[in-house]
């Protein structure tokens, strides 16, 4: 018998059967979606993050010790892609004699760098001018000594007679603060900058010179080796590849204990990526979660369409012998066809998506884990969504419970609870508690090699989405039910002379159309959450790329080469509406050196974007207005005011290299506001003060940096400023695409388009299934009435009347009130997540076509739906 019933139902219910497992489908699918890009985007970010790293660690190599035997020992314990050994040398100083005047530098470093370094460490050494080897000096000395190629300069030696070399090239040190970077443990302070005074030699040659100091305790000189690891050989997950280097590290200083310690240039970058991965995967649980637990609640909507069906068809089993324990059988096999139909259709879309949209390997093991924990997963909500329900149907539908449901049912535990407003309380009270106290909900303490989550931060949109569709529902079924007044005067230029019945007839089936607007209410809410939210992100992406690379083009100089000498040749090329210099200098605040930027507070926002979130008091108009009107006035970073005491108005002595000498010298400021971010500047400390103040303090006009605006796409007028400037010329000139390459360490560099793009066309589908679908599938219990309405004499037109209420009813209550959540949502997400957005967002972006073509879609399947079939003949269905 069950072969046979498995049959015919394949046979002549196979549409019904699809449709049920249609929402598990989605579910499953989106398990396994969600699972794939979140393995990816974390692979992304490993790989990103460390890709542009120079040197992965550094080995300051005890006086005395064989360089070459702990290479050897590297090598045993990490997979050494190459290493150099690197000598420093601590000299006094340098001079020179240039134009009948001698310069002379304050204390500075002479490297030793082994032949094939450059190509060996890609971006350790930039050249600028001459020769890419040989004697190289270091931009800022060249600059502090007045020097270029063909020069010759004094290498003061402490204690020694001095040496002159001369030079062959001039070359930036990009990762100059990792490259003189202190290892072990100190005795002192630690340096707070690199040293400005630099020489690069051979080091054949630099060994000739200091190579009886290295094997001297405390001596000038020192070496390294720098060494760069196979990424290929780091796990792929962020908190994994920094696991597995720290682990590799350690294993080296136990190796080498006594004779060198590592300095862990790949683990500090790591470090600050576990963050951001942190983030990302609580950012995708976050928008997947919804739209999951609404397939759900979509399938469970579906499997209740058909108790009317499966009584009939458990009622006449009954009749013809069947018993009770054969029945529960053919209800769970029915059951199991949905759950397997819908769980492998879902795994079999979440593995085309992911190989076709988001590009993954279907081989590789990270999508095999996760479509096999979506099928079980899937499996899972199959057993809550399918066969709990059809099975407590099946108890329900003896005598006994036949006759109960006679009585007058009991209101819900959650309503007589009001479950529906205490969540509601409890996710305003949590966002309260962000609001208040400004929590992470990322924890990176400093000094603990671990980040935790939150895990109390789920709650609060949680609650909201739970408690709002549980208020609609009670809304909905309280104005239903007792609003019949009310409601057939708005259904009366609709409806007519019917109005009354058929307001009368929505009253008595309000709970069950109470449910269909608060399942719309839901999977509108998911679909203007989502696209909400992904807007948002896609543009604060653009705005983290903006800050990051200071403009839509930036060109970079030195003091030595200012790139606001070349302004006007900038200003005329094509695509540039604007182009305004800024200052790039370095002051000390104490005894910390930060970056310094000098600007025009008048015109500075015409060639880039000055937010008000840059400012601490949300106003970027006042904070500028207030630089201003103060001509030695400065903005602070707020860790600054923290750390050094420092109030509104207060006078701050910054040292500043001025005058001839090339010296840090005290340079009186005040204290006018404080800026948390600022195009260009990094995300710790820095200070941003007026330009023609700092010109004459220091006696230097030049501007390092110049923004510029273009219209259009940034690359034309980028690649036709380079076109300008030359191709010899040293100035860098980078755009917003390159900017969004190279911030791969940030979350916002983590493309959510393909996902987002993938869960608002579910959502499209969701939206039509929760209204459109269940409508359609509901019509056949109200079969019934319209058979009686006929057999009366109403007209098609007229019975179709009582669909098109209940569709404008589920459509219109479902809008409102889904939209209205979605945005709440949609906030809450931006508040929760606000560690994601550097700066955060100073208001939602609203994808206004999309939304609109969801409500276009979803009016359209309801209408659909409510036309969905005549009703003729059905008087014989009246008994």
């Amino acid at each position: 018998m069950m072969a046979t019933w498995i049959k015919g139902v394949l046979t002549h219910r196979w549409r019904a059967l699809v449709l049920a497992a249609s929402g598990l489908a989605a579910a499953t699918a989106l398990i396994g979606i969600v699972g794939v890009f979140a393995s990816i985007s974390g692979s992304t970010m490993t790989r990103r993050a460390i890709a542009d790293l120079p040197v992965d660690w550094q080995v300051a190599i005890a006086p005395g010790s064989d360089a070459a035997a702990l290479t050897q020992k590297l090598s045993a314990s990490a997979p050494i892609k190459v290493a150099r050994t690197v000598g420093y040398a601590d000299v006094s100083g340098f001079q020179t004699t240039t134009g009948g005047t001698t310069q002379t530098t304050g204390a500075g470093q002479v490297l030793g760098m082994p032949e094939g370094y450059t190509a060996a460490f890609p971006g350790q050494i930039r050249p600028l001018l001459g020769a890419p080897k040989g004697v190289l000096i270091a931009q800022q000395a060249a600059a502090n000594l007045h020097v270029s190629v063909g020069d010759s300069v004094s290498i003061l030696r402490t204690g020694k007679d001095p040496i002159a070399v001369k030079i062959d090239g001039i070359v930036e040190l990009p990762n100059a603060d990792a490259m003189f970077q202190t290892i072990g443990p100190q005795k002192g302070p630690a340096a707070t900058a690199p040293p400005d005074d630099v020489i690069l030699l051979p080091f054949e040659q630099w060994t000739a010179l200091f190579a009886k100091d290295t094997g001297i305790q405390g001596g000038s000189a020192r070496l390294e080796i720098h060494a760069r690891l196979d990424h290929a050989a780091l796990p792929s997950a962020p908190t994994a590849a920094l696991a597995d280097a720290t682990g590799r590290a350690r294993n080296f200083e136990v190796r080498a204990a006594g004779v060198a310690q590592i300095g862990d240039n790949l683990a500090a970058r790591l470090s600050a990526v576990r963050e951001d991965a942190l983030f990302a995967s609580i950012l995708l649980l976050f928008l997947g979660l919804p739209g999951i637990a609404l397939a759900a609640l979509l399938t469970i909507a579906v499997v209740r369409t058909e108790m009317v069906r499966r009584r009939h068809e458990h009622a006449l089993l009954s009749l013809r012998g069947a018993s009770v324990p054969a029945i529960t059988r053919i209800a769970i096999a029915e059951s199991g066809c949905v759950a397997t139909l819908g769980t492998v259709a879902g795994v079999l879309v979440a593995g085309l998506v992911s190989a076709t949209v988001l590009g993954a390997d279907p081989a590789s093991r990270a999508v095999l884990v996760w479509l096999g924990v979506a099928l079980l997963a899937g499996l899972l909500l199959a057993l809550a969504s399918v066969l709990v329900p059809t099975l407590a149907d099946l108890r329900a539908s003896t005598v006994a419970a036949q006759r109960a449901m006679l009585v007058q049912a009991a209101r819900p535990l959650w309503r007589r609870a009001y479950l529906d407003v205490i969540l509601l309380v409890i996710a305003g009270l949590l966002v309260w508690r962000v609001a208040q106290t400004g929590y992470q909900i990322v924890l990176a303490p400093e000094g603990v090699a671990a980040t935790s989550v939150d895990y109390t931060a789920f709650l609060a949109p949680l609650c909201l989405w739970i408690g709002a569709g549980l208020l609609v529902l009670r809304l909905a079924s309280l104005a239903l039910g007792a609003g019949r007044t009310v409601l057939a005067a708005a259904l009366r230029p609709l409806a007519k002379r019917l109005s009354d019945p058929v307001a009368a007839s929505i009253a008595r089936q309000n709970r069950r159309i109470a449910g269909g607007v608060a399942l719309a209410t839901l999977a509108f809410a998911f679909a203007t959450a989502v696209a909400v939210f992904a807007a948002t992100y896609n543009a604060q992406s653009l705005v983290d790329a903006e800050l990051t690379n200071g403009a839509d083009v930036t060109v970079a100089g030195t003091i030595a080469d200012p790139a606001g000498a070349r302004l006007a040749d900038i200003r005329h090329q094509p695509g540039v509406l604007a182009a305004e210099p800024m200052q790039h200098r370095y002051a000390y605040v104490g005894n910390d050196l930060q970056d310094l930027y000098g600007i025009d507070p008048a015109t500075i926002g015409k060639a880039t974007t000055i937010a008000d979130a840059y400012f601490a008091n949300h106003d970027a108009r006042t904070a500028l207005a207030g630089l201003a009107r103060t001509p030695d006035g400065v903005l602070v970073s707020q860790e600054t005011v923290n750390d050094f005491q420092l109030a509104i108005g207060d006078v701050i002595n910054l040292r500043l290299q001025t005058g001839p000498d090339r010296q840090y010298h005290p340079v009186p400021f005040h204290l006018v506001g404080v800026v948390s971010e600022f195009p260009t500047a990094p995300r710790d400390s820095f200070l941003v003060a007026n330009a023609a103040y700092v010109a004459a303090q220091t006696g230097n006009a030049h501007a390092e940096t110049v923004l510029v605006r273009t219209a259009g796409d940034p690359s034309r007028p980028a690649a036709a400023i380079r076109t300008a400037l030359g191709a010899s010329s040293p100035l860098k000139v980078t755009d917003l695409a390159q900017a969004q390459r190279t911030i791969g360490s940030s979350l916002t560099a983590v493309d959510l388009r393909a996902l987002t793009g993938i869960e608002l066309a579910f959502a499209i589908v969701l939206a039509i299934g929760s209204t459109g679908l269940v409508l359609w599938l509901g019509l056949s219990e109200r079969q019934r009435s319209a058979a009686i309405l006929s057999a009366l004499g109403a007209s098609v037109a007229d019975v179709r009347l009582f669909a098109r209420a209940e569709a404008g009813i589920i459509l219109i209550g479902g809008a409102v009130c889904g939209f209205t959540l979605g945005e709440l949502v949609a906030a809450m997400l931006v508040r929760l997540l606000g560690g994601v957005f550097d700066p955060p967002p100073e208001a939602l972006r609203q994808p206004l076509v999309y939304l609109a073509l969801v409500l276009l879609v979803t009016a359209g399947a309801l209408w659909v739906a409510a036309a969905r079939r005549r009703p003729e003949g059905l008087e014989a269905r009246i008994t």
